[in-house]
């Protein structure tokens, strides 16, 4: 089934505004001229002008000029967020270098092989991760490294470089997928990504120069630097950005910062719902939050106890946010809670059978998008044509994620493909169910996996990892069968003291599921075996 543009910026109006504006750093050279002494980004009690902002990225851009690089050289960063990382993005982005951003988590071998598959001709890294280089071999390292603020790449000249010759299909950045059943992929995205995703999304969160996006996610993720980020500035408004995020100071960030939206990822909506009320969670006024997910259970609760409407998105670091929810049609009405939105002007959406057949209305399939705009998905992954050729077939990109679209064609994220099970005949989403046991009091954490089975197909595991003294498995499963089908109840209770992750964080399943059921896995058809 494909699903209806929702009307908003049309795609004429989009693909012109990306051509007109071409790449990120003409982006901001008009916005330091529209708004001169305006702040741009807030950090850490200060604020930075668009003028400031623009002069800094200048001077890094005329600095590696004079190291000798050029279009479609490679710059990485492995630094925490700060505005003089954010200038060394935007001065590269200047000059067409491509900015390889690192994830902080990383190390040993997950680190070499980054390095190794980029090959940046500078590593800038940050003086307390520097140590973690000592253990790599001469041959992996960059050509120059700069560690901490020891270098003068914000001391070039402040006179403007041109910016003639880059254009949308211009590459701008690399960003790594997760790798979680194989060697992480580089994502190459062009400046006609990012415009298009910054313009849409700000325009349809309404945003504009009164507004202030808060930030507390990493800026090597791409949800931090479209949403938060490049969205401010297409807008015209502030960037408060912070170093990371804290539950328990979130909501007095931001009173602080003066924020009228945010955007979030992954449990901090369900973080921030699980905190004692507190006065200053309504300190603000009303706020627009734009992420995933937000449990259906608590939707409607968690937008009026924190005055914040809520806007979620489906979209990857490989393509530029297929889909939303309108701000327009927010607050999403009870029926269509859980929806990531319909399609967007900037990509054609469909879910397709095994086959790659559109399915019919309600019937989970993978999501497939296909950009109605050149050179608003990525370029390629670097280095991998094998990964290219299964991710792109039929002339749609292949997400991997399952989903169902209604009649309306409002699509609902179901899980990832690997990640789904089957159980007595039916789709059991490993996310919903980890999000209803995530809720569970003494659960800090949290993984499902399918364990074969020779009469269910799968029967489903949960690894949980407690807050404090163990959970009882029996009544665990008394909360699941209370709140759930009866097909989506697990079977095995298994307490582990952490999951096994990858250098990212994220969870490697298929190791849950090699180990398969443990002598201290808890059996709920077994009563007389023990948890832990």
């Amino acid at each position: 089934m494909t699903a209806p543009t929702t009307p908003a910026l049309t795609t004429t109006a989009l693909a012109a505004l990306v051509s007109e504006y071409g790449s990120i750093g003409r982006l901001l050279e008009r916005r330091a001229d529209e708004r001169g002494d305006a702040p741009f980004v807030r950090f850490d009690g200060r604020d930075f002008s668009f003028l400031e902002m623009d002069a800094i990225s200048t001077a890094v851009a005329n600095a590696l000029h004079a190291r000798g690089l050029a279009l479609g050289d490679r710059i990485a960063l492995m630094t925490g967020n700060s505005p003089q990382m954010l200038a060394l993005w935007l001065g590269a982005a200047k000059l067409g270098v491509v900015t390889v951003f690192v994830n902080t988590a990383l190390k040993g071998e997950g680190l070499a092989y980054v390095l190794r598959d980029a090959q940046p001709q500078i590593l800038v890294i940050d003086e307390d991760l520097a140590p973690r280089l000592a253990v790599l071999d001469a041959a992996e390292m960059p050509p120059e490294v700069l560690v901490g603020q020891d270098h003068d790449l914000h001391e070039g000249s402040r006179l403007r470089t041109a910016t003639a010759d880059l254009g949308p299909d211009t590459p701008c950045s690399i960003l790594y997928t997760s790798g979680t059943t194989g060697p992480p992929k580089g994502c190459l995205l062009p400046h006609g990504q990012y415009l298009a995703a910054a313009f849409l999304h700000a325009d349809n969160c309404k945003f504009g120069p009164d507004t202030t996006v808060y930030c507390c996610m990493p800026l090597f993720h791409i949800a931090a630097q479209n949403y938060s980020m490049l969205s401010a500035l297409v807008a015209g408004g502030t960037f408060a950005l912070d170093e990371r995020f804290s539950a328990s100071r979130f909501w007095s960030r931001i009173a602080d910062t003066g924020a009228t939206a945010f955007n979030f990822v992954g449990a901090m909506a369900v973080h921030l719902w699980n905190r004692p009320v507190d006065p200053v969670e309504r300190a603000h006024p009303p706020l627009v939050g734009f992420g995933a997910p937000v449990p259906v259970e608590i939707w409607g609760e968690w937008e009026q106890r924190f005055d914040t409407v809520l806007l979620q998105a489906f979209g990857m670091t490989e393509n530029a946010l297929p889909v939303l929810v309108r701000r327009d049609e927010a607050p999403v009405a009870p029926g269509h809670r859980g929806t990531a939105g319909r399609e967007t002007v900037a990509a054609q959406v469909q879910v397709v059978d095994d086959d790659g057949h559109p399915t019919t209305p309600g019937t989970v399939g993978e999501i497939v998008t296909r950009p109605r705009i050149p050179w608003t998905t990525m370029t390629e992954y670097v280095g991998r044509p094998d990964a290219m050729r299964e991710a792109f077939r039929n002339s749609w990109f292949h997400t991997g994620d399952l989903g169902r679209l209604d009649a309306d064609g409002h699509l609902y994220y179901v899980d990832r493909k690997k990640d789904a099970l089957r159980r007595r005949g039916e789709m059991v989403s490993s996310w919903e169910l980890e999000t209803l046991i995530g809720r569970y009091p003494g659960v800090a954490d949290c993984a499902v996996v399918g364990i074969a089975s020779d009469v269910t197909e799968d029967d489903i595991l949960v690894a949980v990892v407690c807050d404090g003294d163990p959970i009882d498995p029996a009544a665990l499963i008394t909360y699941c069968s209370e709140r759930t089908a009866r097909f989506q109840v697990p079977r095995y209770v298994r307490i582990v003291r952490e999951l096994p992750r990858t250098q990212t964080q994220r969870i490697e399943k298929y190791r849950l599921r090699a180990e398969g059921v443990t002598p201290d896995t808890w059996d709920a058809m077994a009563p007389q075996t023990t948890g832990q």
